[in-house]
């Protein structure tokens, strides 16, 4: 029984808020991230929140975006969720030195398993391993620089696909032998390992249980694409972006919204919402 006169305080938030990028975070066609990047660096300003890319981008687009938007760069995970990046103090290691996680398959063995397909196959799949950076550049709408970047990967291939749903079934059961599967995306397919985004936000998630334990940890999680679909479910706040051109995911998970307009302009919007519920004191404008 309580003693009368002593209030049980509840334990101090912490909010982790993992976001895909492209058509999410970013416009999907012209890249900004606009009015979202203010909104961002007021966040962190103030503290509310960690801003927790979570992207089918490379490590070396991540990098050159943090120029222009105000992300945190303590944590980060890129293509796909097949590793996690590190850099100055976090929960998930014991000193300030940058480290990578790979939870992934290395990129040169997806690349040999993608040469070994049968040719049937493999004569449908056009990945950036295959294109000319000036295809890239037509296929993203990616600037020289930019796409040359997207083209450093570590553990993921995106790939157009131009054959049919029953050859992309057989492309599936030939690759998960190896431990490859093939995800959809918000304008691309992706060969990646078993490392999805959903994984490596509960391995952040837990590493700040750990070593927050007199927080409560909320996870919110926004995305546009199907691969996006496990983390946004997964999440304690789950938002679906809509995505006008491209696959528009569908739930009936009670804990996902959707967010009222596409990409930046609705990721505040939706994220404003979430803070309100929780009481936070939202950043100035």
């Amino acid at each position: 029984m309580l003693c009368r006169g002593v209030i049980m305080s509840k334990p101090p938030k912490h909010i982790l808020i993992f976001t895909d990028l492209d058509g999410t975070l970013l416009d999907h066609h012209n890249y900004s991230a606009k009015p979202a990047d203010s909104f961002i660096k007021r966040l962190c300003d103030q503290g509310t929140a960690d801003i927790i890319p979570v992207t089918s981008k490379t490590r070396s687009e991540l990098l050159w975006l943090r120029k222009s938007i105000p992300l945190q760069n303590i944590l980060s995970v890129t293509e796909n969720g097949s590793v996690i990046h590190t850099c100055g103090s976090s929960p998930l290691f014991d000193d300030d030195r940058p480290h990578s996680i790979m939870l992934g398959i290395r990129y040169r063995a997806i690349l040999e398993q993608v040469a070994k397909l049968p040719q049937s196959l493999r004569n449908h799949i056009a990945g950036f391993a295959d294109m000319p950076v000036e295809q890239v550049m037509s296929a993203t709408g990616l600037r020289l620089d930019d796409a040359r970047r997207a083209q450093e990967r570590e553990a993921t291939e995106p790939f157009f696909w131009s054959g049919s749903a029953s050859e992309l079934s057989a492309l599936r059961e030939i690759l998960i032998e190896e431990n490859i599967q093939v995800q959809r995306g918000g304008r691309f397919y992706h060969l990646t390992g078993q490392a999805t985004k959903e994984n490596a936000m509960a391995k952040i998630i837990n590493a700040f249980v750990d070593r927050k334990p007199d927080f409560q940890i909320i996870a919110i999680a926004l995305g546009d694409g199907p691969n996006d679909l496990a983390m946004i479910e997964a999440a304690d706040f789950g938002v679906i972006m809509p995505n006008p051109d491209g696959v528009t995911i569908e739930t009936t998970n009670p804990k996902v919204r959707r967010a009222p307009v596409p990409g930046p302009e609705g990721w505040v919007m939706a994220v404003q919402e979430i803070l309100v519920e929780l009481g936070l004191n939202l950043p100035e404008s």
